[in-house]
């Protein structure tokens, strides 16, 4: 009696294996193709992501600045005023300073004025006195036709100032800072700088 064979098993060797193992599909369950197309995706999505983050913040910020821009051009008529008002506080103000300048002065402009003249040479003439802070210049020009007589005039008159008790404690310094003709008969031009003493009220 011969042995029942079950007729679903495979009969050994029933016919040659003619398979192509590289042409087969993959039998895992997670393929290498599949893992690739999901890197490149990512890497796509994230690029998309970003450029679109990037052109929001752009198109945001540009609506943004035209925001300001319209804030801006509808409040320039207050800001016309605003620096008209800034102009005319600044004039109001040097009207200020220039008056407490005055009220301040180390000394009394009519008295100064006064002894310079008193002190003066007859020959001389003073044309202009400025001052510059902590300085005084005074500029004019003395009739001589000698140099060196004009020369002994003004440093007589400047140590005639020295020693005047109401000038000279407020300076620290009367010098002649210029002396110079410019035509042969015209007369010498000079120039006196008075500094004032630290703290001088």
């Amino acid at each position: 009696m011969t042995e029942s064979r079950n007729p679903f098993l495979p009969r050994p060797q029933w016919h040659v294996d003619c398979r192509i193992v590289a042409e087969l599909p993959e039998d895992s369950i997670v393929g290498r193709r599949f893992l690739a197309k999901a890197l490149f995706g990512s890497v796509t999505l994230i690029l998309c992501l970003i450029a679109g983050w990037l052109l929001y913040s752009g198109l945001s910020q540009r609506d943004h600045i035209g925001d300001w821009e319209r804030r801006l051009a509808d409040n320039q008529a207050e800001v016309r005023e605003i620096q008209r008002l800034q102009r005319e506080y600044g004039l109001e103000a040097a009207k200020i300073d220039a008056a407490y300048t005055l009220v301040n002065s180390p000394l009394v402009v009519s008295e100064f004025i006064a002894q310079i003249g008193g002190t003066r040479p007859e020959r001389m003439t003073i044309d202009i006195i400025e001052t510059n802070g902590g300085s005084l210049v005074m500029r004019g020009s003395l009739s001589e036709t000698s140099s060196e007589r004009a020369s002994r005039s003004l440093g007589k008159y400047i140590e005639d100032l020295r020693k005047n008790r109401q000038i000279g404690p407020k300076f620290s310094q009367i010098v002649l800072t210029s002396l110079e003709r410019r035509e042969n008969n015209d007369p010498l031009s000079f120039e006196i700088s008075f500094v004032f003493r630290p703290g001088t009220p």
